[in-house]
């Protein structure tokens, strides 16, 4: 809900709001738009049916029916261009109060104490972050387990595109934490950790298909012999 939005006469919903609370605007002689704006305004700030329905000295039933309306008109469709900049933008959020920790943490005013929390909040930031990314597919779910299954629910299932797309995300993570001076040891040993593991899990793979070729080579050759 955007506060700055404005009705027909041009007043600011927060600065309608304010007039109906000190009285110099009637809330009944508003129209339903202005109404509306106002009421989904209230709604984000925690007040009940009743009490809005006494702001606007109307009965529940109409608060509930505006409710409704507005429900429906801010209601969404799943979408994947929209699920990508809303994933890119929570990305760039978390990175931001990453930083703020970690400028928080080694401040010159900042106690031994508050140190400590700001530097914990920091990483568990980044933590969760990559947990998140985890979930939606954005990073491999069980890094550790590192198995020709691994790599062929990676790379071969994909075209050998999703692995390179992997380590192209985790380069583009360690090049934001360095450009941000959010790039904490944690971090490198993290990003670290997770090239080596898809680094094993191709060579692995490649293992596999060498040892196949050479089976079929013998196969070929027995074949021939025999012949």
């Amino acid at each position: 809900m955007n506060t700055n939005s404005s009705n027909e006469t041009g007043t600011s919903t927060l600065q309608l709001l304010q007039e109906i609370n000190s009285g110099l605007t009637d809330p009944k002689i508003l129209d339903k738009q202005s109404r509306q704006q106002c009421i989904e305004l209230l709604i984000t700030e925690g007040y009940t049916y009743a009490q809005i329905s006494q702001v606007f000295k109307c009965s529940e039933k109409t608060v509930s029916r505006d409710i409704k309306d507005i429900r429906a008109r801010n209601e969404m469709t799943p979408n994947v261009e929209f699920a990508k900049q809303f994933i890119g933008e929570v990305f760039q959020k978390a990175m931001g109060h990453h930083s703020f920790l970690v400028r928080l943490a080694r401040g010159k005013e900042t106690s031994a104490a508050e140190k400590i929390q700001s530097e914990y909040a920091a990483w568990k930031i980044l933590k969760e972050l990559v947990e998140k990314f985890q979930t939606l597919g954005y990073l491999p779910l069980k890094p550790q387990e590192v198995t020709g299954d691994l790599y062929h629910h990676f790379a071969v299932e994909e075209g050998g595109e999703s692995i390179v797309e992997v380590k192209r995300m985790l380069s583009e993570i360690e090049s934001v934490a360095k450009d941000t001076d959010t790039y904490t040891p944690e971090l490198a040993q993290e990003i670290q950790a997770l090239s080596l593991r898809l680094d094993r899990a191709e060579a692995v793979h490649e293992t596999k298909e060498l040892k196949d070729k050479q089976k079929k080579q013998i196969e070929q050759k027995e074949n021939s012999d025999e012949k």
